[in-house]
């Protein structure tokens, strides 16, 4: 039953249930000069590999590549995330077109 309800996750690209989204988003906004995350996506690449994707909104600048493989890192070792892509978006005004009506 366990292997069924899996791959019908994979199929569907579910958040893996091992994975609670609402704390990869507190994890990154706690993350120094993210100031919102939006377009955050968590699925599973196969059974034993995680993606993630998502916006974060960062006004002082972008932080540069250190941060990036710091984040992807971290987001393995607290999350099992194993590829991650962070998009840096630094100015609060101009729109993002993936950027729903309630930022995070």
């Amino acid at each position: 039953m366990v292997l069924l309800r899996g791959s019908v996750g994979m199929a569907l690209d579910a958040v893996p249930v091992e994975i609670k989204p609402d704390e990869v988003s507190r994890f990154l906004l706690q993350q120094p000069g993210v100031t919102a995350i939006h377009d955050l996506h968590i699925w599973p690449m196969s059974t034993t590999d995680t993606a993630l994707t998502c916006h974060c909104l960062m006004p002082g600048g972008h932080p540069g590549d250190e941060f990036l493989v710091r984040l992807a890192h971290e987001l393995h070792e607290h999350f099992t995330i194993g590829h991650a892509t962070i998009q840096v978006e630094i100015d609060a005004h101009t729109a993002c077109t993936l950027e729903p009506a309630d930022v995070v």
